[in-house]
């Protein structure tokens, strides 16, 4: 089993692919799954990416609203195409990552849901586009699991993904034997993953689809019910579902947990940049030497609730937009946010 696992951790860490330039960009975009043809924010994108294809671009999760690919309905292969299409003439590389729509709105069909998207993504980015990393993995992390799954995105630049939906997901999700053995691995390696980028001086993206610091609405405690629901008799209505409006939120237990341990990684190393969706706007956060984006307004914008929650550099709820990071070969330069109707904003502060 050790053997499996060594063998399991070499192969993570060989590049995918490796571009070597004076500028690189990473884009990021998240719940983009709102629209059936392309959105003002996604015709922006394509723009973007067609004139910078030394770059690589991350659909943060979410890629299909309401309740995922499921097989057979027509409409979810457009919300899901609605993005594909955006991507047909670029020439860089392309990763997306599940989020809890993506499982099929947490439900019990939620793997199926997963594994089909999968299929899909890959089977379309292979056949109908030209990005550079088609024949080598576009959906990320693979066969339902969490992760995390790296690759280096040019000499310096190491991008690790990972399926945080995997650790609130209450239904059936592949393992590696046990549940238990499974989340412990998965720590294991994010902090050697981690600890190898460091000390060979690369930069080092994570990316997820929740994020570990918002404002948004999954930042609002939303009490007195949760605490019915998850720590009184009143549970059991929370095992027979209710649980599933209340999951997605940093105050729900097992989101907590999961942020709790992931945070105690990130935050043993420095000038590691976090990268989310799930909220519907923009905001970027600078916490213990890391950066923290959260860029979930792909296809739909939402309200911050709390805008003093967690101190930000840059928030924005006004518009459907993306985030662009911007690296010279070996060092992060600044980061751009772009919004539908208004001129770009760089930030180069932090």
């Amino acid at each position: 089993m050790k053997y499996i696992l060594k063998l399991m951790f070499v192969f993570s860490l060989s590049p995918a692919f490796s571009q070597d330039s004076s500028t690189y960009g990473v884009y990021l975009i998240g719940d983009a799954g709102e629209d059936t043809v392309p959105g003002k924010a996604l015709l922006i994108l394509e723009q973007e990416l067609n004139n910078n294809p030394q770059s690589s671009t991350l659909f943060l999760g979410d890629n299909v609203y309401p309740s995922g690919l499921i097989a057979g309905d027509k409409e979810a292969v457009l919300h899901l195409e609605s993005q594909l299409k955006v991507l047909q003439a670029y020439k860089g590389n392309v990763f997306f990552i599940p989020g809890n729509h993506d499982w099929n709105s947490q439900k019990r069909n939620g793997l199926k849901t997963l594994k089909t998207e999968e299929i899909f993504v890959e089977d379309y980015l292979k056949t109908k586009t030209t990005v550079a990393n088609k024949n080598t993995g576009t959906f990320l992390p693979k066969n339902g699991l969490p992760g995390p799954e790296t690759v280096l995105l040019n000499a310096h630049l190491r991008l690790i993904i990972i399926d945080s939906q995997w650790f609130l997901h209450a239904y059936k999700k592949n393992t590696i034997g046990t549940k238990k053995h499974t989340e412990d691995l998965f720590y294991i390696r994010l902090d050697s993953i981690l600890n190898y980028a460091i000390h060979n001086k690369e930069l080092v993206i994570v990316a997820a689809h929740h994020p570990l610091y918002t404002n948004g609405q999954h930042a609002k405690t939303k009490q007195p019910f949760r605490f019915l629901v998850n720590y009184t008799p009143f549970q059991l209505f929370g095992l027979l579902g209710i649980n599933r409006l209340y999951s997605q939120d940093m105050a729900q237990p097992k989101y907590r947990k999961m942020r709790k341990k992931m945070l105690k990684i990130l935050n043993s190393y420095e000038n590691i940049t976090y990268v989310s969706g799930h909220e519907h706007n923009l905001q970027c956060f600078k916490e213990k030497g890391n950066r923290f984006i959260v860029s979930g307004s792909g296809s739909k914008h939402s309200k911050l609730l709390n805008k003093k929650k967690f101190n930000s550099i840059f928030q924005d709820d006004s518009k459907t937009g993306f985030i662009k990071i911007n690296y010279s070969i070996d060092r992060y330069i600044s980061t751009t946010i772009y919004r539908v109707g208004e001129q770009e904003k760089v930030l180069d502060a932090y």
